[in-house]
């Protein structure tokens, strides 16, 4: 009793909600449910959650994909896709991806990718043997 079991969702304030849904959905979640007040949906792919909320709010904070300059905060979502290249040539036409499948030294493969208001997504999966 009272051990964390799970992250429940990830929280993402967003400038145009529905440019957003359309990124998310893209990239392969489903709105679950949306409300009104405020301007929001849950977004489901797998196991992963998201709430993605409308913020009246404009400003944004650039990150760098090298993350260790970057601002204190949550810095980026990751996903685990499992094959990479798979996902990225799914996707590429539909999403524009900042980087290109590559094994990382810290034990994956990664790709990247940037949501509207600049929240990196990283998809992550098996090394190429």
């Amino acid at each position: 009793m009272g051990t964390i079991q799970r992250i429940d969702n990830v929280g993402i304030a967003v400038t145009d909600l529905e440019r957003s849904l359309t990124f998310y959905r893209r990239l392969g979640f489903e709105v679950e449910e949306r409300w009104q007040t405020p301007p929001s949906a849950s977004l489901a792919a797998g196991a992963a959650r998201l709430w993605v909320f409308e913020t009246a709010a404009r400003e944004t904070v650039e990150r760098t994909p090298e993350m260790v300059g970057n601002p204190p905060g949550l810095d980026h979502l990751s996903l685990w896709v499992g094959d990479v290249d798979a996902a990225f040539d799914r996707l590429r036409g539909k999403l524009h991806f900042e980087t290109e499948p590559a094994d990382q030294i810290w034990g994956a493969r990664a790709a990247s990718l940037l949501d509207p208001d600049g929240i990196r997504i990283f998809l992550l999966g098996e090394l190429r043997r």
